[in-house]
């Protein structure tokens, strides 16, 4: 009997949610460091970006 793969959405909300946060706060650095006001941004739409990717990611392997 196979199991069918379990999909948790939380493990999917959490991945997006930490790119934003740790790429948001790189951004947020950069722009304090140099002196710019868009870099947060950036960094927000990098890494939801990349947690949609690494949600993508971990579904095709299950």
């Amino acid at each position: 009997m196979s199991e069918t793969p379990h999909f948790d959405p939380w493990t999917s909300f959490a991945r997006i949610l930490a790119g934003v946060i740790l790429y948001g706060g790189a951004g947020f650095l950069l722009d304090l460091w140099w002196g710019t006001e868009f870099m947060v941004g950036v960094g927000i739409v990098l890494g939801a970006g990349l947690g949609i990717y690494t949600v993508v990611a971990s579904l095709r392997t299950t």
